[in-house]
Order: structure tokens, then sequence, then C-alpha cells
């Protein structure tokens, strides 16, 4: 081969591998700001799966005090209309019975009465 051909072919060359990398230098960006934008949009949906956990927590907890005081509400109104009813009608006396409320005073009863809510 002569000089001037080899130099050619050596140039061109050179050219071919500045070519590759400079397509690897872009490909290199290009898979670091993908990597970037997973990371980025990973974060975000972790935080965005925190907030529905501690919000569907929040919600049943919620659920669960609202049956837990309605079942409160239930046992304190059978305990103040209910109890003195069956206290009164199980037991027998010639006096009158007065049975005074403590969870709820509001209420009196008598055997000749029937409840009365002020």
């Amino acid at each position: 081969m002569s000089p001037a051909l080899d130099n050619k072919v050596w140039g061109w060359l050179l050219a071919a591998c500045f070519t590759v990398l400079i397509g690897c230098c872009i490909l290199t960006v290009n898979a670091h700001i993908t990597l970037n934008e997973y990371q980025t949009t990973r974060s975000q949906d972790i935080a965005m799966m925190r907030q529905e956990i501690v919000r569907t927590s929040l919600a049943q907890s919620d659920s669960f005090r609202m049956q837990i005081n309605n079942g409160n509400d239930q046992l304190k109104q059978y305990i103040d209309i209910q109890v003195p009813l069956k206290a009164r009608d199980a037991i027998y006396s010639v006096s009158p019975i007065n049975i005074n409320q403590t969870a709820n005073p509001a209420i009196t009863t008598s055997p000749n009465t029937t409840i009365k809510s002020k």
C-alpha cells in the first residue's frame, strides 16, 4: 500500500472511531436522563402510595370509632331505658319505686308512671 492510501484509511478509521465514541456518549447521556426520570417517578409513586395507605388507615379508624361510639350509645340507651323497666317489672312492691339514673339523670321512672324524657 502506498503511504497516501495508508493515511487515508487511518483517517477514515479515526473518523469512524470518533463517530462511535460520540454515539456512545449520546446513549450514555440519554440512559442517565431516563434513569433520573425513573427514580423521580418511582419516588412520587411511593409517596402517593404512602398517602393512600395513610388515608385508608385513617378512614378505617374513623369507621371503627363510629361503630364503637354507636355501640356505646345503644348500650347507654338500653341501660337508661330498658334496665329500669325490667327492674320495675321484676320487683313487686306495695310502695312506689323511684329509680334515679346515674348515666342519664333526666329520666326517672316509678311503677305507676311511664318513662318521661325532659
